[in-house]
């Protein structure tokens, strides 16, 4: 019933800095398919004060992303999707239980990574500086990016364009195979 919600959405992860928000324009344009933005959303939510309803980051965010897929759920809704930096690292583990079973039917959840190395990642990011990269280290080093995605794209310097294309790439690919089977 969810078919293209599962199959056809592309959900970005990584930490502040990784190209997220790029690469989500550029998968957009060229999909043409809508993009949601859960920092705009988790932003509103901060300003209202609606965030105060919660105990911690980690109630909030896993309540944001089950009311978002709900309404996709319910309206029909498939895109693009990028997560803040923190929407997928949880320190609770019966919170990120739930998340990883709410994303679970998802087939393209993408980890954007700078760099195969740590340092370089963190550095490149620090550079960046497009948002608080403070707790870019636990969110790399956490475990709960690599549990929940079903590929890594590392940017290596390159363009969104380029990245945006591997995705297209792999999510094609993993298709085609399931076609064969």
């Amino acid at each position: 019933m969810y078919k293209r919600l599962y199959e056809e959405s592309i959900i970005l992860i990584g930490p502040s800095g990784a190209g997220k928000s790029t690469t989500a324009e550029e998968l957009c344009r060229r999909t043409n398919m809508q993009r949601l933005c859960l920092d705009r959303i988790a932003n509103r939510a901060r300003d209202t004060g609606f965030m105060k309803r919660f105990r911690n980051a980690d109630e909030f965010n896993h309540y944001m992303i089950s009311e978002v897929l709900k309404k996709a759920k319910d309206e029909n809704l498939y895109g693009i999707v990028d997560f803040g930096a923190g929407h997928s690292v949880y320190d609770d583990v019966e919170i990120f239980a739930r998340v990883r079973q709410l994303l679970k039917p998802f087939k393209n959840i993408v980890l954007l990574l700078p760099d195969k190395d740590t340092k370089k990642s963190l550095s490149i990011m620090e550079g960046r500086a497009t948002g608080d990269t403070r707790e870019n280290k636990k969110f790399i080093e956490s475990s709960c990016n690599t549990e929940l995605a079903t590929m890594t794209v590392y940017g290596n310097n390159r363009q969104p364009s380029e990245i945006a294309e591997e995705i297209l790439s792999k999510i094609k690919q993993r298709q085609e195979q399931q076609v064969e089977r």
